[in-house]
């Protein structure tokens, strides 16, 4: 008699395939790429919610003083750009979301995601998932970096910028992909947002003769510069212009030296010598590895496909250089470190994606492991030597809220020296943008503009009196309207919940911003608190205005602080 067994079946094979199937190395580098989305996110919450400096200006351009659109008040030349795209976006950002910075940042979250997006889309398919990962991770870190922060966290630059470079980056992924007539139209909607979008016309023309597409498909673009460089030539001449930059001092030596800073500032925001090292060597790369792509394309048949799967990349790292060259021709004449400006990173933190991307896609000998330390590392080191700028950035915080209030009380004073125009407020008052809302606060908890509060028997604060370290002084000079006030408080050894301008009618006519840090009182003090500073300013015509702090509930008056 014959016995058949049957193998017994349980459910440990078919688990362990489930688990097999999780690439742990591409889970782990697309957490890494998240991280730097969601770091910038939560920066972009925290930043102020009023907008800043070129916002206010090009706010006045697209509106009426009724706060109606004028479409025809953005065709200037605003700095040396176009703002028909980017005025539009602050119209719209002030008549549906009440002006926020906020909303601006989130729209720059959302468009450099759509410029990741458009980056990876470009990497060739014969790369290991785990390689494209790490790729991936590379471009967040450099495009999300800390040393970009002005870009997110003051939305109206990022804004700015990627209305012209995100419709740009996505059309040279359309042009690697043999999507010409879209790729034309972005192109052409590109450069109707700024300036640096302008030689990716350079890109749609290289891009088709790398894949050997149509000989129109390459010439279309440069039919297009040629009418763009026209274009241009004649709304310099034409159009009335908003610049007070310098003339360009074209000399080589200063336009290397900005072009380098531009590429290289998210290496060093502080050293100047060290963005500008940076930035050279990037270029002498990119320059090798473009040389590298043209050189496969003019080969034999056999070496093509190189410069093929290149040829984006190599049209998006041309784009990159001739934007940091027009960047380094026009800013020439203000100082050989203007290129470290934060509002540069941007265009840094593309550059170094493009060399990333064609060191991988070029270096084909290049192992899995080593292509994924590379990719991560310089991410990593690039986001870190970020830090110095981002601090920066966060120090001009406390000004925005001097400013909302200096708008409120039409203090022409304290906003020319914020760099607004009080010319804005009408166009401003007419779209309710804020701090024209109603939840504007003093952030006081109570008292606001125009309430009551009286400080007739407040005691008055002065250093090393009471029990616990309490003290502090308007140092500023005599309290007057419309300017800038500043000085130090401290209350029981904590810092103030607020401060106040109180005329002798008790009315509150300002505040401002507590919480700047002030080590040296710390010091003097001998508290733990280094948040004592303060900035506010009082109503132009408040009479006989002081200055008074408010903690727990309490209202406690500032001197003048004694002349030395």
């Amino acid at each position: 008699m014959t016995t058949t067994e049957f193998p017994r079946v349980t459910a440990e094979p078919a688990a362990e395939a489930a688990r097999s199937r999780w690439n742990w190395p591409v889970v782990l580098l697309s957490l890494l790429a998240a991280a730097p989305v969601v770091s910038m996110i939560v920066e972009v919450v925290r930043s102020p919610r009023l907008n800043f400096l070129d916002y206010w200006s090009v706010l006045s351009l697209a509106s009426y003083p009724t706060g109606q659109y004028h479409l025809a008040g953005l065709f200037v030349v605003y700095n040396q750009h176009p703002v028909v795209v980017a005025g539009t976006l602050f119209w719209l950002d002030a008549k549906f979301f009440g002006g926020s910075n906020h909303a601006l940042g989130a729209l720059v979250v959302v468009l450099s995601l759509i410029v990741v997006a458009a980056m990876a889309s470009m990497l060739p398919r014969r790369l290991s998932p785990t390689v494209r990962a790490a790729a991936l991770a590379g471009f967040t870190l450099l495009v999300f970096s800390a040393g970009n922060l002005e870009n997110f966290a003051e939305g109206m630059s990022g804004t700015h910028w990627l209305s012209g470079l995100a419709p740009a980056i996505v059309a040279v992924a359309l042009a690697h992909r043999g999507r010409t007539v879209p790729a034309l139209v972005l192109g052409v909607i590109a450069c109707l947002g700024h300036g640096a979008a302008f030689p990716v016309w350079a890109a749609l023309a290289l891009i088709p003769w790398l894949r050997g597409d149509r000989r129109w498909k390459i010439i279309a673009p440069i039919v297009i510069a040629v009418l763009g460089l026209v274009g241009a030539a004649i709304a310099y001449t034409t159009l009335p212009g908003s610049s007070s930059i310098p003339p360009p001092t074209l000399t080589l030596d200063r336009i290397l030296a900005v072009t380098s800073g531009v590429v290289g500032q998210l290496w060093s925001s502080q050293v100047p010598d060290i963005a500008m090292l940076a930035g050279t060597l990037t270029i002498i790369l990119l320059v090798t590895a473009i040389a590298l792509v043209v050189a496969a394309r003019v080969r034999p048949r056999d070496a093509e496909p190189q410069a093929v799967e290149a040829a984006g990349w190599t049209g998006f790292a041309v784009h990159a250089l001739l934007a940091a060259i027009m960047i380094a021709v026009s800013r020439s004449g203000v100082a050989d470190n203007i290129g470290e400006s934060g509002r540069y990173a941007l265009l840094s933190g593309l550059a170094m994606c493009a060399l990333l991307a064609l060191g991988v896609i070029l270096w084909r000998r290049l192992a899995v492991l080593p292509a994924v330390v590379l990719a991560v590392s310089i991410g990593l080191v690039t986001y870190t030597l970020g830090s110095g700028q981002a601090t920066n950035v966060r120090n001009q915080y406390p000004n925005q809220a001097v400013l909302a209030v200096a708008m409120q009380l039409d203090a022409k004073n304290v906003m020319l020296s914020l760099r607004t125009k009080d010319s804005v407020l009408p166009a401003v008052k007419g779209l309710g943008a804020y701090p024209f809302t109603s939840d504007f606060t003093l952030g006081c908890g109570g008292p606001e503009l125009g309430a009551k509060l009286d400080v007739a028997t407040a005691p008055q604060l002065v250093p090393g009196t009471g029990n616990a370290p309490s003290g502090g002084y308007v140092e500023s000079g005599k309290v007057t309207g419309d300017t800038m006030l500043s000085g130090w408080a401290v209350v029981d050894g904590k810092s103030a919940d607020c401060v106040l301008v109180v005329d002798d009618h008790d009315n509150v006519v300002g505040g401002g911003y507590v919480g700047l840090p002030r080590p040296d009182v710390a010091a003097a003090m001998h508290t733990t608190v280094t948040g004592t500073g303060w900035h506010a300013v009082a109503a132009p015509n408040a009479t006989n205005p002081q200055v008074v702090v408010m903690s727990g509930g309490k209202a406690y008056r500032l001197p003048v602080a004694p002349k030395q």
